[in-house]
């Protein structure tokens, strides 16, 4: 189990980096790693969404295969991340292909070549000082609902939200201007 407070050690070094490109990369990164070792998740179960200084877009941060796939509208009605965001607060759906969603970011194949729906899914507001500055969203993936896994507890919810709560201020400390998807 990756630990807690020694991430947050590591992040504060991380965000003094003078190259702030390389900084939120290796801050994303690391909060990704956190959550696949706590959590025993794949790379594509993880999605960390930062908003553009509008409050207008969400975009992907990770994972990286989707960095480029596109935006998501605040308003939208269908997607699970907008909905977070407005409303604030930690959502677990373990029944996720039976509720309304976006479902385009499905459809984009995984690393490994596979089409990989959402069957379970978890997720929460990011904010740091009294700013909404994104979602993080954990899923179980799977080519079939049996490959999903085990369905997401309260305790989950609960662990996410209180450990992104201590990440989130490193987040803003090195979120790129307007951010809007992949930093060169």
């Amino acid at each position: 189990m990756k630990d807690l407070n020694e991430l947050v050690g590591k992040l504060s070094m991380v965000v003094q980096e003078e190259d702030k490109g390389s900084a939120f990369k290796k801050t994303i990164r690391e909060i990704a790693d956190f959550y696949k070792e706590n959590l025993q998740l794949l790379d594509e179960e993880i999605a960390i969404f930062l908003t553009n200084d509008e409050k207008t877009i969400l975009s992907f941060a990770y994972p990286e295969y989707l960095v480029d796939a596109g935006m998501i509208p605040i308003g939208s009605s269908e997607a699970t991340a907008a909905s977070i965001f407005r409303r604030g607060i930690g959502v677990i759906e373990n029944n996720f292909q039976q509720q309304r969603h976006l479902s385009i970011f499905e459809i984009i194949r995984t690393p490994d070549g596979k089409l990989k729906p959402l069957w379970k899914m978890m997720g929460t507001l990011i904010a740091a000082e009294g700013e909404k500055i994104g979602v993080v969203e954990i899923s179980r993936r799977g080519e079939n609902q049996l490959e999903a896994g085990e369905d997401f507890s309260e305790e989950d919810l609960q662990f996410l939200m209180a450990t992104i709560t201590k990440f989130a201020p490193y987040i803003k400390m090195v979120l790129p201007e307007n951010f809007r998807g992949r930093i060169t």
